[in-house]
C-alpha cells in the first residue's frame, strides 16, 4: 500500500510540476505597448434602422497636428481593413500620396446592388438607401468628429465595385475619387450593364477620378461584363472624368488588395515631386514645379506643404552638405525656412550648414533662432533643442 500510495503521490507531483512548468511560459509574456490601428465607434443609423460599428484609422501624427485630411471610405473593411490602412500609410510614407483617414464601413446587407427601375418605390431602397446613409449620416458623422478636407475616396470590390460605379454616376458630389474592383455587373442577369445608359444619370464629372480593375484569372462572365463596361465608358459622352481600367494578374479574391494598391498612385498622379527635379537642388526650379503642380490639389483643401515636406528638403540639404556643395546646401536650407518659417529644426539645420562652412556669425544667428522657436514639448524637440544649445556653447555663446 505504501508503495502504491508513493507511486500515486509521485504521479500527482509530476502532473503539478508539468502544469507549473508550462503555465509561467504563458503568463510571463514580455510587457509592451499595443499598436493601435483604429477605433471602433458606434453609430446609430436611423436611415438603415440599425446600430453600426464604424472603424476609423487616423494617420500618424494626427493628434499632434492641425492639418485636415482626405478620407477613404472602405467598403471592404470586413475583409482587409488592416491591409488597406497599411497601403494608405505606405504611399504616404514614400510621398506618393497625402496622409489619409481611413473609414471602415461595415457590411451593408442588401445595400450595394441598385433596385431595378421597374421595381422602384417612392422611398429609396438598397443602393439608393446606402447613398442616402452616406450623404446624411456617415459623412457628416466623420466630418463632425475628425479634421477632414474635401477630398473623399470611395473604394468597393465586387458588388461594392458595382455600388461604387453606381454612386459615381448618380451622386458624384459625394466623393472625389472612386475605386471599383471587379465591379459585379453580371448580377441579376447583367441588368445594370443592359441598362447602363439609363443608370448613368450624371455625365459631367469635372475633377472626378475612377479606377477600375479586373483579374485576368476571374470567371469568364466577370471578364466579359468588364469588357462591355470598358466599351461603354470609351463610347459614352462623359466629360471631366479622369479614369483608367486595368487588367492584372490574379483572381477575384486577390483583386481586393490589388485594387487599392494600384489605384492610389493613379489618383494622386503628380503628387510626388520627381527626383529629377529635386536632384538639381535648384531652388527656383523646385519652387516653379510646386507652383504649377499644386494648384489642382489645393481646390480640395490639400496642403501643398505635404507634397514637399520639411524633412525631405532637410535631407536634401544634408546630402549637399555631405558632398561639400555648401552654397547649394545653404540655399536649400534657406528655402526650407521660407516654406516652414516656424520650424526650429529648419533653423538648426541652416545653423549647422553655416558652422560647417566656418561662418560662425550666421551659425550663431540661426542656432539662436532655433532655440527661440523650439517649445521643447516632445522628445524630438528636446533633442534638437539640446543640439542647438550645445553648438552655441561650442561657439563660446552662452544660451
Amino acid at each position: 500500500m505504501k508503495h502504491s500510495f508513493a507511486r500515486r503521490m509521485l504521479s500527482a507531483l509530476l502532473v503539478i510540476a508539468s502544469v507549473f512548468f508550462f503555465i509561467p511560459r504563458t503568463l510571463a509574456q514580455p510587457q509592451g505597448t499595443d499598436v493601435v490601428l483604429a477605433k471602433s465607434l458606434p453609430l446609430t443609423s436611423k436611415i438603415l434602422n440599425r446600430e453600426l460599428a464604424i472603424l476609423i484609422s487616423v494617420p500618424q501624427g494626427y493628434n499632434t497636428s492641425s492639418a485636415n485630411y482626405p478620407v477613404l471610405y472602405d467598403l471592404n473593411s470586413f475583409f482587409c481593413f488592416t491591409y488597406d490602412c497599411g497601403t494608405v500609410e505606405l504611399y504616404a510614407r514614400i510621398l506618393q500620396s497625402p496622409n489619409m483617414i481611413v473609414v471602415g464601413v461595415p457590411g451593408l446587407a442588401n445595400g450595394y446592388v441598385p433596385t431595378a427601375f421597374e421595381e422602384r418605390k417612392e422611398n429609396p431602397e438598397a443602393a439608393d438607401l446606402s447613398i442616402k446613409f452616406f450623404r446624411e449620416e456617415l459623412i457628416p458623422f466623420v466630418e463632425k468628429n475628425y479634421r477632414t478636407n474635401a477630398f473623399r475616396i470611395l473604394y468597393g470590390h465586387s458588388v461594392g465595385g458595382l455600388f461604387t460605379v453606381y454612386t459615381l454616376f448618380n451622386a458624384p458630389e459625394l466623393f472625389t475619387a472612386y475605386i471599383a474592383g471587379s465591379p459585379w455587373f453580371q448580377v441579376n442577369d447583367q441588368y445594370w450593364l443592359k441598362n447602363i445608359d439609363k443608370m448613368a444619370k450624371v455625365r459631367t464629372l469635372n475633377d472626378k477620378f475612377l479606377f477600375m480593375t479586373v483579374g485576368k484569372a476571374e470567371a469568364q462572365l466577370t471578364l466579359d461584363t468588364f469588357k462591355e463596361l470598358e466599351k461603354w465608358m470609351n463610347s459614352a459622352a462623359i466629360t471631366g472624368l479622369t479614369w483608367k481600367s486595368a487588367w492584372v494578374e490574379g483572381d477575384h479574391q486577390s483583386m481586393v488588395g490589388r485594387n487599392i494598391y494600384d489605384a492610389i498612385p493613379f489618383i494622386f498622379t503628380g503628387w510626388k515631386i520627381p527626383d529629377t527635379v529635386l536632384r538639381t537642388a535648384d531652388v527656383e526650379k523646385i519652387d516653379e514645379y510646386l507652383k504649377i503642380n499644386t494648384a489642382k490639389w489645393q481646390k480640395f483643401g490639400l496642403n501643398p506643404s505635404d507634397i514637399l515636406p520639411e524633412q525631405q528638403l532637410n535631407s536634401l540639404g544634408y546630402s549637399l552638405l555631405n558632398r561639400k556643395e555648401y552654397d547649394k546646401a545653404v540655399k536649400v536650407f534657406s528655402y526650407n525656412i521660407q516654406r516652414f518659417p516656424k520650424s526650429f529644426n529648419a533653423h538648426d539645420s541652416l545653423g549647422e550648414a553655416y558652422l560647417t562652412m566656418g561662418d560662425k556669425e550666421n551659425a550663431v544667428k540661426y542656432y539662436k533662432l532655433a532655440i527661440e522657436l523650439n517649445p521643447g514639448d516632445s522628445d524630438y524637440a528636446k533633442r534638437v533643442l539640446e543640439n542647438s544649445k550645445n553648438k552655441l556653447r561650442e561657439l563660446g555663446i552662452e544660451k
